[in-house]
């Protein structure tokens, strides 16, 4: 990539923008600087929570299940975990459903809590349950109590509850639940500038979501209003999951205290297995490349092509142009094949330029001709002097 150095002129008649890149909904799977963090996920195993809402079906986030080649649902106490797939998402509210499609899974039974739609009041009580740290904070589930903090989100998000009872990585996806034992949102986020304010996106969002979903019901009355915090959550925990995710190529997953941690990634070796597309790998390993301010993010893997999404820091206090040369490709040395550039998305390819703004970092997404699912490894190779050379990407 050619990077070229910009005068003041340009910094004032130029406009740098950041796309979202791979995976990132708010900076869901990379930490940005800004006050506003979801429960990150790890590059290659990731936990979350969820909650019943029908006899197979589970709620979560989106950011908890977006790019996972497998998932599964694991209830500690008893140490079982079974395999799930996603039904549906809202990537825009950051909610979605997931289905145990394990056989000898019998489903949930006799579902006591309501769901409550309307809009809560400020003051309400609330507790939260989930799977938050298990690295260092283990698998047993984890109860938080507050109150509705304010009836809007983040920067005045009207999608969201604000709530003071502490949330943590690993939350994500978890119940948020008032005093009368009524479901009223899904635990997102949490403030990191801030102490004890955390964000759960409304049910009334979920409601439309999963409303024509077989087998959900939102219209249940809370059964356990007028029992005590402790014997609630007695009627809670045992739909309360956890919601374990990965990005390897087998459909093996494991339990958490071995890969599903909180600030690690996982040192198990996983074997070559069928592959089926879309493919998302997040921030997949790299033998060695030649420019330590560019990094990249996740590969993604589809029919019609394989998207790299890439960032670049610009560390001078100055603007910089860059751009790609036509000729950039993947190449997979195995086989021998090269995958041409198809398109590009927030850089430009020579003779055009991009623009950033000195100190900032800019996302962008190189499109090429779709690698086989199989494909162990490839190379992203700029065959200029100057041009990006990235070797032993994982796939």
């Amino acid at each position: 990539m050619k990077r070229i150095f910009l005068s003041s002129v340009l910094i004032l008649t130029s406009i740098c923008t950041f796309a979202q890149g791979f995976n990132s909904k708010g900076g869901s799977h990379r930490g940005y600087n800004t006050p506003y963090t979801q429960q990150q996920q790890q590059p290659s195993s990731w936990s979350g929570s969820g909650i019943a809402i029908g006899t197979k079906l589970i709620a979560t986030n989106h950011h908890v299940v977006d790019g996972a080649t497998n998932l599964a649902i694991y209830f500690p106490d008893t140490d079982k975990e079974y395999r799930a797939e996603v039904v549906t998402v809202d990537e825009t509210h950051d909610l979605a459903v997931v289905k145990v499609v394990d056989p000898s899974f019998n489903g949930f039974n006799n579902i006591k809590y309501g769901f409550k739609s309307e809009v809560e009041d400020v003051g309400m009580g609330v507790f939260v349950l989930g799977y938050p740290l298990v690295q260092s904070m283990g698998t047993e589930i984890k109860l938080t109590t507050g109150v509705v903090s304010s009836r809007s989100g983040f920067q005045g998000d009207q999608s969201q509850y604000q709530i003071s009872a502490p949330v943590q990585p690993g939350n994500s996806g978890g119940p948020l639940f008032n005093d009368n034992g009524e479901l009223i949102g899904i635990v997102s986020a949490k403030h990191t500038e801030a102490e004890n304010v955390s964000y759960g996106v409304k049910l009334s969002h979920l409601c439309t979501l999963a409303n024509n979903i077989e087998g959900v019901n939102f219209n249940k009355n809370s059964q356990i209003a007028g029992m005590s915090l402790s014997e609630k959550c007695k009627s809670v925990i045992p739909y309360t999951v956890m919601v374990l995710a990965n990005n390897a190529r087998s459909s093996q997953s494991q339990q958490p205290q071995q890969s599903y941690t909180s600030g690690a990634t996982s040192g198990r070796q996983y074997s070559a297995g069928t592959r089926t597309y879309p493919i998302r790998i997040n921030n997949p390993r790299v033998n060695r490349s030649n420019d330590p301010d560019v990094r990249i993010a996740g590969v993604e893997m589809t029919d019609k092509y394989t998207a790299i999404h890439m960032s670049w820091t610009n560390r001078e206090a100055d603007a910089y142009a860059y751009y790609v040369q036509s000729n950039i490709h993947l190449y997979d040395s195995k086989a021998g094949k090269k995958y041409a550039l198809i398109t590009t998305e927030n850089c430009a390819v020579a003779p055009d330029q991009s623009v950033c703004a000195g100190g900032q970092t800019q996302e962008f997404t190189l499109y090429f001709e779709p690698v086989p699912a199989s494909t162990a490894t490839v190379d992203l190779i700029e065959p200029h002097n100057d041009g990006w050379k990235f070797y032993g990407i994982e796939l």
